[in-house]
């Protein structure tokens, strides 16, 4: 691993820190590793956030390794130095619990199961650029939390499939079934049938009440985005994530192909073919990075540059996250 030693080192309180920049490998992302006291460290942080930033819209991702973040408050506090307005979870695909306010539990999954490659709110209207995890507490096994290149992921797909995406968008089809997957009235926070037709409608999504609790929803949107910041067309959609080949064939059995709990398709409602998203399995294969947690890591993502997901673990394992 190259690693470059920043030149000034800071002085507080007669106390020196070390500050080195890692560059990104296959195990580990960009990383700024800091070694000093807590206050030192802290006072680093606060001078170089611009610095930071700057360093996350170059690379798309950055890793906070050693600075004094040790509490979901701390992380908080951190994240808003870069990100002042912290979004709520809205329209939500993934169960979790709001530790303090906007800061939110990683997903509520079976520790036993992967959680698949995507990006944050990729198959919504509106959606974050930014995302941050940080680590409370590491598993005791397993428990990464993969991030990949999705310039890398999209580039890799033959010309054919790319231009099929560009053409066609992709679609998405939700239904919200008792006891399977999150309910309508988590998704949407609230317990009014109406108030959620309303965003429906606003959003061009068509919706269909099967019955109180099971409300199917179909919705299509482009497989390429604008990057916030570049302009840069992006590859920015779920359809990996919510491809039905994903999914175990004992659910598939059991709800039927047209009751899953997100599945995705063409923006024309045919199959994305095997051989497609193949190449997609093979792609995150080659390119996804996966590094040990350790405590206190904060990890920033650009949203639009990187996806994620997670590793099976065992032992408890407590990772927050935050949305800008």
């Amino acid at each position: 691993m190259n690693t470059l030693q920043l030149n000034n080192l800071v002085d507080v309180s007669e106390d020196r820190i070390e500050i080195q920049f890692q560059e990104t490998t296959g195990q580990a992302p960009f990383t700024v590793q800091c070694n000093g006291s807590p206050q030192a460290s802290a006072a680093w942080l606060q001078e170089n956030r611009q610095k930071i930033y700057s360093l996350l819209q170059e690379q798309g991702a950055v890793l906070l390794r050693g600075f004094p973040i040790d509490s979901a408050e701390a992380f908080e506090k951190t994240f808003r130095q870069f990100f002042p307005d912290i979004l709520t979870y809205k329209n939500r695909t993934s169960p979790r619990d709001e530790v303090i306010s906007k800061i939110y539990t990683s997903t509520s999954h079976p520790p036993d199961q992967h959680i698949n490659m995507h990006t944050e709110n990729s198959y919504a209207g509106s959606f974050n650029n930014f995302l941050g995890f940080f680590c409370l507490l590491p598993s005791e096994t397993g428990g990464e939390t993969p991030i990949a290149d999705e310039r890398k992921i999209i580039a890799s797909i033959d010309a054919k499939a790319r231009t099929k995406f560009e053409n066609l968008g992709v679609r998405y089809v939700r239904n919200t079934i008792p006891g399977i997957g999150l309910g309508w009235r988590t998704i949407y926070q609230t317990e009014d049938r109406q108030e959620v037709e309303k965003f429906l409608i606003e959003n061009n999504v068509q919706f269909e009440w099967i019955s109180d609790d099971h409300l199917r929803t179909r919705w299509t949107l482009p497989a390429f985005r604008p990057h916030h910041t570049t302009g840069e067309k992006v590859w920015f959609n779920h359809m990996y994530f919510g491809h039905q080949s994903l999914f175990d064939p004992t659910v598939i059995e059991f709800l039927g192909e047209d009751n899953l709990p997100f599945t995705t398709f063409y923006g024309d409602g045919s199959v994305i073919e095997d051989d497609t998203i193949q190449q997609f399995n093979d792609a995150y294969e080659k390119y996804k990075i996966v590094f040990r947690w350790q405590k206190g890591d904060l990890l920033l993502l650009d949203n639009m540059m990187y996806s994620h997901g997670r590793n099976p673990f065992t032992g408890k394992r407590t990772i927050l996250v935050a949305m800008a």
